[in-house]
């Protein structure tokens, strides 16, 4: 599982270079050649699927990590139940069973907020291409 979170970050990386890269390409105020604005409206559109898909596969990723975590920390446990070398079964009235507590460190929080701000930009960049085509209503 490790290795398919993995894949999802390097996919979701790779994948948000280069949407980020056609995004550049396809601004209006850059003209290259004979670029109409169909093109560049296509190029917003494709820019915006693949910050989308992006977004899609960091939150799996850190999502599939966060399940992880959770499921190695729930069959773990801290107290041997019984008593200790040290004599008496509980110190300061704490017997039994220690619960595990997991916290989620900062790092997926961070893939978390970064994956959402991708799947944002990339649904405003595919609503974006609808004002980029000419209109051509027949009157």
């Amino acid at each position: 599982l490790l290795q398919a979170v993995r894949a999802l970050m390097i996919v979701g990386i790779v994948l948000g270079a280069i949407g980020c890269l056609i995004a550049i390409f396809a601004l209006k105020c850059l003209k290259m050649g004979n670029m109409e604005d169909n093109i560049k409206a296509t190029m917003t559109l494709s820019a915006g699927i693949m910050l989308l898909l992006a977004g899609v596969c960091g939150i799996a990723g850190v999502s599939a990590f966060a399940n992880l975590i959770v499921q190695s920390f729930r069959f773990t446990t801290y107290a041997d139940g019984g008593f200790s070398m040290y004599g008496g079964g509980g110190i300061g009235g704490l017997t039994g069973s220690l619960t595990p507590r997991y916290t989620f460190g900062p790092a997926l929080f961070v893939g978390w907020i970064g994956a959402a701000i991708l799947v944002i930009g990339g649904v405003m960049m595919c609503l974006a291409c609808r004002g980029m085509t000419a209109d051509r209503k027949q009157r």
